[in-house]
């Protein structure tokens, strides 16, 4: 399995904003271990400071160099959702090709009572396309003190890894909240920006006071803006109440939208009275949806018979966040805080054809039975990933050698709106009669079809079959001289040439990840999240391990792992540390929260391998450990060793 699934990721988000990606690929255990309802909604507060916030469109990736910042550099301008004017400067720090310069000003920021802010701050890149700016400072630019926190955490934990990301086409950046920045000087930086507000349907915090008091005493005129829902929504209690009063109101009566969907919730703050990101699109009234007229089963019932505004494929959309600036909590009333029009966000795509679509799997599994050129109907993934071949298991023949000499497909999902994927389960079936079933998603990518090993449906997203029994997947690192294998719901988080990271979920308790890891030649860690210098060899980690002030260890057991020697031991991290943005560093890589425990081996590596060390990690809830260890053993016990 690919170790960087972004490209496919990122054209799927750009087709499709439904709340459903290819994440299963994707799960990072530090989501399970903090608490991220901070991190994915404080943000909404940045709307009315630098328009920061939640990601509402994804870019086609691969595009830009992972060390190249040129297209962030310059000078840009954006309208803030509350109608100020923002400018920001990009500039090269040194002679760094990764990092550069960050200062941006809003010329009547709200957290500093509408006199001007700055922000500043070092930014970097990630992946392709992305520039996160981790510990962005803003101040008011007369000395005062931003005021923007209602609550905990503070303004600037809440700055915190402020993204843009760079859409070549257009040549603009989007921020974490959607705000679209266009190059300062350009004829028409943000083209599809057709209209923005702040604050309804109060006007400002004076008569908001009033409003809430006129609430409190039961007039109806204001009573229908307290949404109790809402705010256990914000609180992290409910699930997204898309049906929300001042939302459907906002859009029918200040908008003037006659027919509209409430299409998602991106983000919303814990406890702090503010819900982020919440997206509509427009509907032609009275019109059917002349590419997707006929609803399918997973299709959200509010998105059935919604057909675009623009032309066949655009829909215009509106994107808002509402708080609660005179009381938080369930008796507090809503209004909207800022919004804004755009007529980019979602543009559905022509489904492909029955004809097209069969046509296209009967090639690609009649290469499969040719045992060969079935590569080519695979979508290749960038960065490290290997090549398709290696990632759909037995492509050409069974785990016996045995070749393919018939097929059959079967219709599992789709055409789903709005970009036309489709997902098929494929059997195939050998000469001994061994069954293969599989599941692969056709997607239009590029303007041609191509195929995703995997489901999209409810199912192991990428599972294989051999007559019933799944087959597990193969991992490397060191070039193929360490091997282990691992079958779904086993999910890689990370895959590196001298580290490997496999999640899973669901075996012992829903809101808790098991985390299965490799990692050759680690540096020792310090107290806190630092690391340390290497070490010599197996015995001066576990030394290094044992003599960690945030941690408490067992004493080392001999075991053996793959036919060599190793050191056995479990760590915890005790106390209710308060980790902060790391937790406890047991070894390079290898982090510990304090409800966890880990169970790390260690070993010296053969003479003339490429790597002196190993270490290798089971981690998950501490008061499950011992089913945690049961789940992870059967990896643990695959893996080989290969010289030469």
């Amino acid at each position: 399995m690919p170790s960087d699934r972004s490209l496919i990721e990122h054209e799927m988000q750009r087709l499709e904003l439904q709340p459903f990606t290819l994440e299963g690929f994707h799960r990072r255990r530090e989501r399970k271990q903090r608490n991220k309802r901070i991190r994915a909604g404080v943000v909404a507060l940045l709307v009315t400071v630098l328009g920061t916030g939640a990601l509402l469109r994804a870019f086609p990736s691969g595009v830009v160099p992972a060390d190249d910042t040129r297209p962030f550099l310059g000078s840009w301008v954006a309208t803030d959702t509350d109608g100020s004017r923002q400018t920001m400067t990009v500039e090269a720090s040194g002679d760094d090709d990764i990092e550069v310069e960050v200062a941006a000003h809003d010329d009547s920021a709200s957290v500093c009572s509408n006199t001007p802010s700055t922000m500043v701050g070092v930014g970097r890149l990630e992946g392709t396309s992305q520039l996160v700016i981790p510990s962005p400072m803003l101040t008011c630019d007369d000395g005062s003190q931003p005021e923007g926190a209602l609550s905990d955490p503070p303004l600037q934990d809440q700055l915190r890894d402020l993204t843009f990301v760079h859409d070549p086409e257009d040549d603009v950046l989007t921020d974490s909240l959607g705000v679209v920045w266009g190059r300062e000087g350009a004829e028409d930086p943000t083209p599809d920006l057709t209209a923005s507000g702040g604050m309804w349907p109060q006007t400002s915090l004076e008569e908001v006071r009033q409003a809430q008091e006129r609430a409190d005493a039961g007039d109806p005129d204001y009573a229908w803006q307290v949404d109790a829902k809402l705010a256990s929504y914000a609180d992290g209690v409910a699930n997204p109440p898309l049906g929300a009063e001042i939302f459907d109101r906002f859009v029918r009566d200040e908008l003037g939208w006659k027919e509209s969907r409430n299409y998602a919730i991106r983000g919303y703050y814990d406890g702090g009275g503010r819900v982020g990101a919440v997206l509509y699109i427009r509907c032609v009234p009275g019109r059917t949806n002349p590419l997707y007229p006929e609803p399918y089963p997973q299709m959200p019932r509010a998105l059935r018979g919604c057909a675009p505004t623009i032309d066949d494929f655009r829909y215009e959309t509106v994107r808002f966040h509402v708080e609660q600036p005179a009381r938080i909590g369930p008796s507090g009333i809503w209004v909207v805080t800022g919004w804004q029009i755009d007529r980019r966000q979602i543009e559905q795509v022509a489904p492909p054809s029955n004809a097209e679509v069969t046509a296209f799997l009967r090639a690609f599994l009649g290469a499969r039975m040719d045992g060969e050129g079935a590569e080519q109907y695979l979508r290749p993934h960038e960065g490290e990933a290997p090549s398709p071949d290696e990632e759909v298991p037995l492509l050409y023949a069974t785990t016996g050698g045995i070749p393919y000499e018939r097929y059959e497909i079967e219709r599992v999902e789709g055409p789903v709106w709005p970009s036309g994927w489709i997902e098929f389960e494929v059997r195939l079936f050998a000469e001994d009669g061994t069954v293969i079933e599989q599941s692969f998603v056709v997607v239009r990518l590029d303007g041609r079809l191509s195929l995703v090993y995997g489901s999209r449906t409810g199912k192991l997203l990428a599972t294989t079959t051999e007559n019933g029994a799944t087959v597990p997947v193969l991992y490397s690192l060191l070039d193929g001289e360490v091997t282990f294998a691992a079958a779904p719901a086993w999910n890689d988080t990370a895959l590196q040439p001298s580290y490997s990271s496999l999640s899973r979920s669901g075996c012992c308790s829903s809101d808790h990840d098991i985390v299965f890891a490799v990692v050759s030649d680690p540096l020792t860690g310090r107290g806190g999240c630092e690391t340390g210098p290497a070490s010599a060899d197996a015995e001066a980690l576990v030394r290094s391990i044992r003599s960690n002030p945030d941690l408490e260890a067992s004493a080392p057991v001999a075991v053996s792992v793959g036919g060599i020697d190793a050191l056995q031991m479990d760590v915890v991290a005790p106390g209710r540390l308060d980790v902060g943005d790391c937790a406890p560093m047991v070894l390079e890589r290898l982090s510990l929260f304090p409800d966890r425990r880990m169970r790390v081996y260690v070993l010296d590596l053969p003479e003339g391998m490429s790597a002196q060390t190993l270490a290798i990690a089971i981690e998950g809830l501490d008061s499950e450990f011992e089913r945690v260890v049961k789940v992870a053993t059967p990896v643990v016990d695959s893996i080989e060793f290969h010289m030469g």
